[in-house]
């Protein structure tokens, strides 16, 4: 191949995606609060954020953002292992530790470093790992980074899952189970039970990606598998700063011992820049403001059930479990693109999802509610649908 038919193959590219419904682009927008967004010039209501507390828009996390940035400034110059750990990364390691009941943290720059770095950190290519179909992103790459044998179980099938460990878990130096507790596009809830059982049978880990249970789900928001009273020995628990703890960033809560590991080991880690102090420090103060948030947890789980029976009494495709992840399920793309824009022109923004985010058949509308959200935004949104 020339350059010159490498670009031509990347405009056909291009092209295929616009006649399949599956372009995309960057829309200018500023939020105005948890709920509203000027979206190219045009006021919505939207339901399109992962801030699942709305804490990005608590006066206490702002101050202290902005307090932290005045004194110390924007950036923080160096990964951590070079420049060192800042007094805000010390005391943010700590929270999460009080917070998970864990030895110790280690905070990434995003929930999908945190993730990459933790699968390349620990698995090898002597290893088997069997992955959710439908995992987010950031574990499939992590899985492929690893160079382990990956075999890919049919979404929260445990009878799928145990006849892949039986045939194959004695091939093996360690088997892992890697899958999300909440997944991102349909909400739905992993059978962490099940899968924990599974993992004693075959003497498999789990890991875990929290990042859509952090904050939302169990007591003190803890996510699911503080809420299933899973057996830590048997899981590595991954989670994220930047959904309803309203910031940015990845961590791991978890022993000592991985801990050092990932020091060691994680590159997502050791190679890019620290967080700004501003943005462990507003973290941490929004995780003690969260695990004091038990009656919004509360309220948001039950605005989601409600839109979902609402929805079902209407005639559209969603799922039953309680989570503030509601999706609306379509034929295809264009008829996914085709509602959320005729939702804009009635004021409301929900975002369609189409492949490669979800498979061919799996296109949605993807409800995001948060605590700031009524039951009269919600009922706007179901007059206009």
């Amino acid at each position: 191949m020339t350059p010159s038919e490498l670009w031509n193959s990347l405009a056909q590219d291009l092209q295929d995606r616009q006649t399949n419904g599956l372009s995309r682009s960057l829309v200018a927008n500023r939020p105005l609060g948890p709920t509203r967004i000027l979206r190219d010039g045009k006021e919505l209501l939207h339901f399109a954020s992962n801030d699942y507390l709305a804490l990005a828009w608590h006066p206490q996390v702002r101050e202290e953002f902005q307090k932290i940035a005045g004194q110390i400034g924007v950036g923080s110059g160096a990964s951590p292992l070079i420049l060192g750990a800042s007094e805000q990364y010390l005391r943010l390691v700590d929270t999460l530790a009080q917070w998970h009941q864990s030895d110790s943290a280690v905070v990434f720059p995003s929930g999908y470093a945190a993730n990459l770095g933790t699968l390349r950190a620990l698995v090898s290519p002597q290893d088997l790992v069997l992955s959710d179909a439908l995992n987010h992103a950031c574990l499939i790459d992590g899985c492929r980074l690893s160079k382990a044998t990956v075999k890919i179980y049919h979404h929260r099938d445990l009878d799928a899952l145990e006849h892949l460990l039986a045939a194959n878990r004695s091939n093996f130096r360690m088997a892992f189970v890697v899958t999300d507790t909440i997944f991102s596009m349909d909400g739905d809830i992993a059978p962490i039970a099940g899968i924990e059982s599974l993992c004693r049978k075959y003497d498999a880990i789990g890991i875990a990606d929290e990042a859509h249970a952090t904050g939302v789900i169990g007591r003190n928001g803890r996510g699911l598998l503080d809420h299933t009273q899973a057996d830590r020995s048997l899981w590595i628990k991954t989670g994220t700063l930047s959904k309803a703890v309203g910031g940015v960033g990845g961590y791991v809560a978890a022993s000592h011992l991985l801990c050092q590991t990932l020091l060691h080991r994680a590159r997502s880690l050791i190679f890019s820049t620290a967080l700004p102090a501003a943005v462990l420090a507003a973290a941490t103060c929004s995780i003690e403001i969260l695990q004091k948030m038990d009656p919004q947890r509360q309220a948001l789980i039950e605005l989601g059930v409600h839109l979902r029976n609402e929805l079902a009494l209407r005639g559209y495709r969603t799922n039953c479990d309680p989570t503030p992840i509601v999706p609306i399920y379509v034929r295809d793309p264009h008829e996914a693109t085709e509602l959320s824009n005729k939702l804009i022109k009635a004021g409301i923004y929900v975002p369609a999802i189409r492949p490669p985010t979800v498979p061919p058949q799996g296109c949605l509308l993807r409800v995001s509610l948060n605590a700031a959200h009524t039951h009269q935004d919600c009922q706007k949104l179901l007059s206009n649908l």
